[in-house]
């Protein structure tokens, strides 16, 4: 197929309107939150109906296009304290009107309450304000609860899916931003990933931004399809696969040749990676996934 690995620059409703019907396991996105945040090239400040409208095509579009057993994860944040909308409860009505199957939610705790001022009326019940400091991870699968595949292409570690099966996942916001405003840590996407599919699957992120589902994907050793429409996150995506390639295809430093691989973080899977000649050495998966920095939370604000 034309898509796969591939990075795709275009609108996503045209895009995936090419893709046949049945083709993807797992879609995983974060669409534009309508909040005025400043992305490259989207206007984030739609009418709430209008965008409502255009969130519910792109659904109709992700239903046809996964098999029967996928699953769609859908992150989205509890929206502002001034006009709030739940905008969480519209998504998840929206895609069940669709026929879809909620099968769970998740709580990405990210604790970014570090420097707050939205306090509403401080000290006082008058009109005190909750800051959200987690976002939702809306699991929806489509006509079946199960997803086929093989035996052998299961690569979750015991300790991954006892870890991972806890709906309450605490994973510090990502600190590169790349010239993104929200991007995902890579953590999220590999957790999502290893719980969800198999070796081999198609991943599917139609708001792509600067690749980071395309990017876990490949390192895990599945497909992926990535479309967004801005140029610059494009080649940031791309140059960030190559980078990705590189650490795949090379020996990693983890000791001297023929020693096992020092593993650093525990609980992922190895990931087998050529060595010269005929050896091979095993590295962990955890140490493909870029190393966060501190994560500097901005100034919360009203709005």
């Amino acid at each position: 197929m034309e898509f796969l690995d591939r990075i795709i620059c275009g609108d996503c409703l045209e895009v995936m309107s090419q893709i046949p019907d049945g083709t993807v396991q797992l879609a995983i996105t974060s669409p534009p939150y309508n909040l005025g945040i400043s992305y490259d090239n989207h206007d984030d400040s739609l009418a709430y109906e209008s965008y409502l409208e255009w969130m519910k095509k792109v659904w109709v579009e992700t239903n046809r296009i996964l098999v029967p057993g996928g699953r769609f994860a859908l992150n989205i944040a509890p929206t502002s304290i001034k006009n709030f909308r739940p905008i969480h409860h519209d998504f998840s009505n929206q895609l069940r009107e669709i026929g879809m199957t909620m099968r769970t939610e998740i709580i990405w705790y990210k604790q970014t309450m570090g420097r707050r001022t939205a306090w509403g009326s401080w000290k006082s019940p008058s009109n005190p304000h909750i800051v959200p400091s987690w976002e939702y991870i809306l699991i929806f699968c489509k006509d079946s609860w199960t997803l086929d595949g093989d035996a052998k292409d299961i690569d979750i570690t015991s300790d991954e899916f006892k870890r991972f099966s806890d709906g309450f996942w605490y994973i510090p916001p990502e600190s590169q931003r790349r010239g993104h405003p929200t991007p995902f840590p890579e953590e999220l996407i590999y957790r999502l990933i290893k719980f969800y599919t198999y070796k081999g699957n198609i991943v599917l992120d139609m708001f792509g931004g600067t690749g980071t589902v395309a990017v876990v994907a490949q390192k895990t050793g599945r497909r992926f399809i990535h479309i967004d429409i801005s140029e610059r996150y494009c080649q940031i995506a791309q140059q960030r696969l190559e980078t990705a390639r590189i650490f795949q295809e090379l020996p990693l430093p983890v000791g001297r040749t023929g020693k096992k691989a020092k593993v650093t973080r525990k609980g992922h899977q190895k990931y087998e990676i050529p060595a010269s000649g005929e050896k091979k050495e095993l590295v962990d998966q955890g140490q493909l996934l870029e190393k966060q920095g501190v994560y500097e939370p901005p100034e919360a604000q009203h709005a």
